[in-house]
């Protein structure tokens, strides 16, 4: 974690913020942008996990998806209806790694700890809602998490991440996948209070009626 000043942080800040502006697809950016900006948010995340049972058990026992602890090769060899499998396939044919940009500048070691969290559930939230890596997939998936978690990072990519993509994309994704994104996020459980490693071998299509996540519409 790296002190800052009030000074430095709104220098930091300010960068960041006209940065992702700039490209809000810059991962690095937009990951300072809510480090710094997103600690209201952050806390009224803790405060909904710690209110729930499995969310208070996650705080506790602080589980990490990182490369060292998801056993790609045991996932790669579930059977092909369960969480963990679809995972597997998600990661494999993008070619994505756990690995996830560290926490730096969020002072409070629980809070911290939160935003980790939230970064290394994106994968999960992926598989889940059947969205790939496209530039209109991951804006959709944006607003599924502004409004499940109200970061305002999330905003800022939900808002401006469509500057790249072609009007037939800006099209669905205004028509279909952002009505999707705040359905769903308005209707699912918190993802934050699920604890994914311990559902890698239920089905998938029954861990989504669980917690209520459905899957994301796709043009055809």
């Amino acid at each position: 974690m790296i002190k800052l000043s009030g000074t430095q942080r709104l220098l930091l800040t300010a960068g960041s913020a006209i940065g992702a502006l700039v490209n809000p697809l810059r991962g690095d950016l937009v990951a300072t942008l809510g480090e710094t900006t997103g600690s209201i948010a952050l806390s009224r995340m803790r405060d909904k996990m710690k209110e729930n049972k499995t969310g208070l058990q996650i705080l506790k026992d602080r589980p990490r998806i990182t490369e060292e602890t998801v056993d790609m090769k045991y996932l790669g060899q579930l059977p092909a209806n369960t969480f963990g499998f679809h995972y597997y396939e998600f990661m494999s044919s993008n070619q994505l790694s756990a690995r996830r940009a560290q926490t730096k500048f969020v002072e409070d070691d629980e809070l911290a700890y939160v935003m980790t969290r939230y970064r290394e559930n994106h994968d999960f939230l992926h598989t889940l809602t059947g969205l790939g890596v496209t530039v209109p997939e991951e804006i959709a998936l944006k607003w599924y998490e502004m409004v499940q978690t109200e970061l305002p990072m999330c905003a800022l990519s939900a808002i401006f991440g469509h500057i790249p993509i072609s009007l037939a994309e800006k099209r669905f994704l205004y028509s279909q996948q952002i009505p999707w994104g705040l359905a769903c996020g308005r209707a699912s459980t918190f993802f934050m209070n699920i604890y994914f490693e311990q559902h890698l071998e239920m089905d998938i299509g029954e861990m989504r009626r669980r917690f209520k996540i459905s899957v994301a519409p796709k043009p055809n």
